[in-house]
């Protein structure tokens, strides 16, 4: 399988029109965030796993990471203030 290469902090949207914002993880792979919980701290949505399926609280679903869709937005990196972040 060839490896999918997404961009940090870029928001991405599946094919049912949801949007997430891309964090990878230092074991590889990506996990996926709405904007609202990325923006405040709140958990991941989406992880993958060495397959590029993605797995919703551990639960594989039929969603891969080849079904995203990038939207040429890329969210500001978190702040360790906790102020809200606006999207570019």
């Amino acid at each position: 399988m060839q490896k999918i290469n997404l961009r940090e902090c870029g928001i991405y949207a599946l094919p049912d029109g949801r949007e997430f914002v891309i964090h990878a993880v230092f074991r590889g792979g990506y996990v996926l965030y709405t904007p609202g919980a990325w923006e405040f701290f709140g958990p991941h949505s989406y992880e993958s796993d060495d397959g590029g399926l993605l797995r919703f609280h551990g639960r594989a679903t039929y969603w891969r990471l080849d079904d995203l869709t990038d939207t040429a937005r890329t969210a500001h990196s978190r702040s360790a203030s906790g102020t809200p972040l606006r999207r570019s």
